[in-house]
């Protein structure tokens, strides 16, 4: 039995469901891929859910129409490189209406949280990259670029989105992303139930690259519940992670961006319980 699980995208043009209730362990959140060439326009109107568009690469210019009116006229974005690069994005609320088209083509990545039938969301919201929170925490193998794109209760862009957290890290050549590993599968004072998704791209001197996705649980005696690697070498890949402890090792020399969402059942929040056996480690969060 596999408690994590890899998808690889099929490249399918236009907007394409990576992970969805169909095809995963997942109770609150999904996943999506927008890819579109040269010229090319996509129409769709959000149904069940709400979204948070991240642009990964290329250009878009977007219409969003909500309750009949025109919410966001032609916001646009243009992005060369995740790893250097504050990110474009687009929160879409269930019912929005949206017609995007791109210039030279484009790729975005949409995590997407689950509504009750009725259930409505925020307002549509454009965010552009002077909207986005970077930090550099951590120190040594630690440290890590860490942008708030939707962020958690109490901190940046916390308001735009009614479920969805989402934000983006970059690795160090080598780096580990996420240690101590953390988990929040129980309702207790340190954590919350939350699904999570993990979209990957890595690169290094030579492009070639690679990281160890690590997932695992353990009772509070220690016994080991179960303990899983994921190895995982191209740009093409997402992972459910609707439970357990989980953290991220780049390769040596290579560097991973990893694009991640969190949402669960109710209104948002964000609690997470770390393994505290490597507590006493220094300069691997802050």
């Amino acid at each position: 039995m596999s408690f994590t699980s890899v998808y690889h995208f099929q490249n399918l043009n236009g907007c394409e469901s990576v992970i969805s209730k169909d095809n995963s362990k997942m109770n609150f959140m999904g996943f999506r891929r927008i890819l579109l060439e040269a010229g090319q326009t996509l129409e769709y109107t959000v149904e069940g859910e709400e979204q948070g568009l991240v642009l990964q690469n290329g250009d878009f210019t977007a219409t969003v129409c909500y309750k009949g009116k025109v919410a966001l006229d032609q916001v646009s974005g243009t992005r060369h490189s995740v790893y250097e690069e504050l990110p474009t994005a687009l929160y879409l609320p269930p019912k929005a209406e949206v017609k995007m088209c791109s210039k030279e083509g484009c790729e975005i990545r949409i995590f997407t949280a689950w509504m009750e039938e009725g259930e409505e969301g925020n307002a549509p919201c454009f965010v552009e990259p002077k909207d986005i929170e970077e930090t550099e925490p951590g120190t040594y193998i630690y440290k890590r670029k860490y942008r708030k794109v939707f962020g958690q209760p109490g901190t940046h862009n916390d308001t735009i989105t009614k479920k969805l957290i989402v934000g983006e890290t970059v690795s160090i050549p080598g780096g580990w992303i996420g240690w101590p590993a953390h988990r929040h599968d129980y309702v207790t004072e340190k954590e919350c139930v939350l699904d999570e998704i993990f979209s990957f791209q890595v690169t290094s001197e030579t492009g070639e690259g690679g990281l160890f996705q690590h997932g695992y649980d353990r009772k509070e005696d220690g016994t080991k519940i179960w303990d899983e690697v994921n190895v995982i070498e191209t740009s093409d890949t997402a992972i459910g992670l609707p439970s357990g402890y989980h953290t991220t090792l780049a390769f040596p020399g290579s560097v991973v961006y990893l694009l991640w969402g969190l949402a669960g059942e109710g209104e948002k929040e964000y609690r997470v319980q770390f393994d505290e056996r490597y507590s006493w480690l220094e300069g691997c969060l802050y």
